[in-house]
């Protein structure tokens, strides 16, 4: 009972620690986030100042990013698609992915001190709770990959409870592949949920990995590509999990 309690108030001192190394990494970063913030040709140099940040921050929280070189073949936009474990996925992700991606992510971020600005002046905010939110999302991203930006989505919609493996993948990072015939990378997160669990969840410092499982691209001779798509992303990614060490519920059958 008292060993439980210690570990839930270590979890919560873990999560305001977790902010204020947020808060702590956009300040040091802050007059070149500022200059570059912009959707438009500076969004490149944007993004490799996020990387900065994204190795500040996380080596403030105790993490150890330890990301696999890619190299796309293909060459233009894609949707980068990974599981999504943590609120530490996002800094993951900027610096495992081959190439500069454009987030989409929870309008709820917008609230966040600093955060929330740069998220509005560089991602896309998508509103949960209104379908007319999601669509106005959706068709944003659409126009952002017509000009030329990858797009980074994390399928599951959210981040799922720690009794999941991984969860169930929504359509929408994968109807954008299908409608501009455009590839899926598809990446793989190691460790994030152990690393900042949910409130009152275990927590720990460490290393994380992650790895890129490779390029998918839409099958046009499929009767539903957008479903193939993701059922072929979805048991890719949770026999890599699996296979990794992670264990939890799944939407799909593995076998």
């Amino acid at each position: 009972m008292v060993s439980s309690a210690v570990k839930k108030i270590g979890s919560y001192f873990h999560h305001i620690w977790y902010y204020f190394c947020a808060l702590t990494s956009i300040l040091i970063t802050l007059p070149a986030l500022l200059v570059f913030a912009r959707p438009g040709a500076t969004y490149s140099i944007f993004f490799k100042i996020g990387k900065v940040w994204s190795w500040i921050y996380l080596i403030l929280m105790g993490v150890l990013p330890r990301p696999e070189k890619y190299a796309t073949k293909h060459n233009g936009p894609f949707v980068l698609v990974a599981n999504h474990s943590s609120d530490i996925d996002i800094p993951l992700t900027f610096l495992a992915s081959p190439a500069p991606v454009v987030f989409m992510g929870k309008a709820e971020l917008l609230k966040l001190p600093l955060f929330g600005y740069f998220f509005k002046q560089t991602s896309i905010p998508v509103d949960r709770s209104s379908f007319r939110g999601r669509k106005q999302a959706m068709l944003d991203a659409d126009q952002r990959i017509k000009d030329g930006f990858s797009v980074c989505i994390y399928p599951e919609g959210g981040i799922p409870s720690q009794k999941h493996l991984l969860g169930p993948f929504k359509a929408g990072a994968f109807k954008l592949a299908v409608d501009n015939n455009i590839p899926v990378i598809l990446m793989s997160i190691y460790q994030s949920k152990f690393r900042l669990g949910d409130w009152g969840e275990p927590s720990s410092s460490g290393p994380v990995d992650t790895k890129v499982l490779g390029e998918f691209w839409p099958n046009r001779k499929s009767d539903n590509p957008v479903q193939d798509l993701s059922d072929r992303c979805y048991l890719s990614l949770a026999k890599d999990l699996k296979n990794w060490g992670h264990e939890g519920k799944v939407a799909l059958p593995l076998d």
